[in-house]
């Protein structure tokens, strides 16, 4: 017998997640392996591969917040191509322009994680629930992911921070999911595997649910997640029954 899920009540909100309208979820990271997709390049690498994707998303989300905070009108496809300039430089590859482009081309073909097909089969085909990604990457890329990893038809939309000119967890950003399904933040589930981002979705109203694969230690106590799972595999199940209160097992 497989164990059960984890899921971990936070010092959070009261409420039921379960009564929630609909689901969205982050991008890469959540529910696309972006290191997964640096790995696959790894011969070339010559050991340094989970250097460079490491120091690559870090840089992706600094360019892209910095982006935001000084007013800089990019898509993300150009900033991840600047961080990732950065890393290879960084980790002594600045010359190889065919290993650049395998991995920009890598990053639109990332796959979903192994957890991602088998949550979004049992929480979809609801008409009431809708399930849609909200993403920093632009239109062309997170289209082009969502087909490539077979997850498109899977949801209900996919939204893209390019038409508010910033980046999460600029508030605008979580306010497209609001306007695509005219229903109250607070009656919107949000899914992401970077606690930054759940701090951003919770302080724009949204009911977080953080998604730790790693186990890694929590943070911004100021804006805790509503619920904690290690896989998606636990996702169903929470939003079926909703979430335990202090006190209360979440078997």
């Amino acid at each position: 017998m497989s164990a059960t899920p984890s899921v971990t009540p936070t010092s959070a909100p009261t409420g039921v997640i379960g009564s929630v309208r609909a689901v969205v979820f982050a991008g890469h990271g959540t529910v696309f392996d972006t290191t997964a997709a640096v790995l696959a390049a790894a011969a070339q690498l010559d050991g340094r591969a989970e250097a460079l994707a490491a120091l690559w998303q870090a840089k992706r989300f600094e360019y892209a917040w910095i982006a935001t905070a000084t007013g800089r009108k990019v898509e993300l496809w150009e900033l991840t191509g600047e961080a990732l300039d950065h890393a290879m430089g960084a980790l002594g590859f600045a010359h190889d322009r065919l290993l650049r482009a395998r991995l920009m081309q890598g990053l639109l073909q990332a796959a979903p994680f192994p957890d991602v097909k088998p949550a979004l089969g049992q929480l979809g085909g609801n008409r009431n629930r809708p399930l849609a990604l909200l993403t920093n990457a632009s239109t062309m890329m997170v289209t082009a992911t969502a087909k490539a990893g077979e997850v498109y038809g899977l949801f209900d939309a996919l939204l893209s921070a390019e038409p508010t000119g910033v980046f999460k967890p600029n508030p605008a950003v979580y306010q497209l999911a609001t306007a695509r399904f005219g229903i109250p933040a607070g009656d919107i589930a949000y899914v992401s595997a970077n606690a930054w981002d759940v701090a951003g979705a919770r302080l724009a109203g949204m009911r977080t649910i953080w998604l730790n694969r790693s186990g890694a230690r929590g943070e911004f106590a100021w804006a805790p997640p509503e619920a904690e799972i290690e896989s998606l595999a636990a996702l169903p199940a929470l939003l079926t029954a909703g979430l335990p209160g202090p006190g209360q097992s979440a078997a």
